[in-house]
């Protein structure tokens, strides 16, 4: 009797020990299965994330490009403006002494 009780208790602790290790292996192959999902979509961020930061510093450089050209623009539009105001005060100059000049001329008749 007590060797059927041992035997007994030896297949209940050898049926636990099975069941128990099915289901581990189940939860090692579910959090296996997991961490290569998660992993995968780790590396597309990443993928993402890298294409996003070189458009990024593409169009930083494309910017600071744009920003030196309308600089220049600026400038030269700045001294054309300049020059033309000159050239718009020298006209008048002129019209007042050709004015002077067609006056005296025509006193002078």
């Amino acid at each position: 009797m007590e060797n059927f009780l041992l035997i007994l208790f030896l297949l209940i602790m050898l049926l636990y020990y099975f069941s128990t290790t099915n289901v581990y292996k189940s939860l090692y192959v579910k959090i296996n299965e997991e961490k290569n999902v998660l992993e995968e979509e780790k590396n597309k961020y990443t993928q993402l994330m890298e294409r996003y930061n070189k458009q990024v510093i593409a169009q930083d450089e494309a910017l600071k490009n744009t920003e030196n050209n309308l600089s220049v623009a600026r400038n030269d539009l700045r001294a054309s403006k300049l020059e033309n105001n000159d050239l718009k005060h020298q006209v008048d100059k002129l019209k007042k002494r050709s004015e002077e000049l067609y006056a005296q001329v025509n006193t002078m008749i």
